[in-house]
C-alpha cells in the first residue's frame, strides 16, 4: 500500500499548485486509483517568511505547527513543505511532529552530488534574500562537499523583485524576466556558470520564459519526484 503525502502548503499558493502537479504528472499510473493519496493543506494566511527573518515581524512558526499538526492527524505518513524560506524553521517545526518532513533543499543538494558533481562551483542560486542570508542552501551544500555560487547584492534585488510579481499573479508577464535573463548571461560569459538553482518555489515558475541557456534546477520538481518514490516505494529514472 502506498504512503499518504501530507502537503504543508500556501507559501505561496501557486507554487502549492505547482508541487501538486508534478506530484500527478511524475506518477507512474494508468487509473485514478493508482495515484498517490495526497492531502494538501493550502494556509496562505502563514505570516511572510522574509519580513520574519530579516526584520524580527510576526513568526510563521506557529501557523505552520498548526498545519502540521492538522497533517499528522489526518494520518499523513510524511510531509513536504513547497517553500524554501520556511525551512529555516524546519528543525523546530519537526520536533512538534512524529512523522518526518522531508527537506527540500537537501534533496537538492544530494541530486546534484549524485547526478551532477561537476556543477560543483557553477551553480548560482535564486532565491529569496532571506535563504540566501540563512545559509539554507549553502550549508547544505558544503556539507555534501559542494560549493554554491550566490547573486551580487544589486542582481539579488532583481530576483527579490521577480519573487514578488510571481506572488502577485504575474509570471509570463513578470516586467523582470528579460532582467533575470540578462543576469543569468552574464554570469554564464563571465564566471562560467553552468547552473542555476530556482531556490525560492516561486522561481521555477518562470523558467519557460527565461532565455538563458544555464541548465535550470527545480526544486520543486525534485521533491515531487522523491515524493513519488518514497510513497510508491520505487524508484524513478530522472
Amino acid at each position: 500500500m502506498s504512503k499518504k503525502i501530507g502537503i504543508l502548503g500556501g507559501m505561496g499558493p501557486m507554487a502549492t499548485v505547482d508541487l501538486f502537479t508534478e506530484i500527478v504528472r511524475n506518477t507512474p499510473a494508468k487509473t485514478d486509483q493508482e495515484h498517490l493519496r495526497i492531502i494538501l493543506d493550502n494556509h496562505p494566511q502563514i505570516p511572510p517568511r522574509v519580513p520574519a527573518i530579516l526584520q524580527g515581524t510576526e513568526s510563521p512558526l506557529p501557523m505552520m505547527v498548526e498545519s502540521a499538526q492538522q497533517l499528522e492527524a489526518a494520518g499523513v505518513d510524511f510531509i513536504i513543505m513547497p517553500c524554501n524560506t520556511a525551512h529555516f524553521w524546519l528543525d523546530q517545526l519537526q520536533k512538534t511532529i512524529k512523522v518526518p518532513i522531508y527537506s527540500m533543499i537537501h534533496n537538492t543538494a544530494t541530486y546534484i552530488q549524485r547526478d551532477y558533481p561537476h556543477f560543483s562551483g557553477k551553480t548560482i542560486l535564486l532565491a529569496s534574500r532571506a535563504t540566501i542570508q540563512t545559509n539554507l542552501y549553502q550549508n547544505d551544500f558544503h556539507s555534501l562537499g559542494l560549493h554554491l555560487c550566490v547573486p551580487k547584492d544589486q542582481d539579488q534585488e532583481i530576483i527579490d523583485l521577480t519573487i514578488k510579481e510571481v506572488k502577485a499573479g504575474h509570471i509570463e508577464t513578470n516586467v523582470y524576466i528579460k532582467q533575470l535573463s540578462t543576469i543569468l548571461n552574464r554570469y554564464e560569459m563571465e564566471e562560467g556558470i553552468l547552473a542555476c538553482i530556482g531556490g525560492c518555489t516561486e522561481i521555477p515558475l518562470i523558467f519557460p520564459y527565461l532565455t538563458s541557456d544555464v541548465v535550470k534546477i527545480n526544486p520543486t520538481q525534485l521533491l515531487a519526484l522523491m515524493a513519488v518514490e518514497q510513497a510508491k516505494g520505487i524508484k524513478l529514472t530522472y
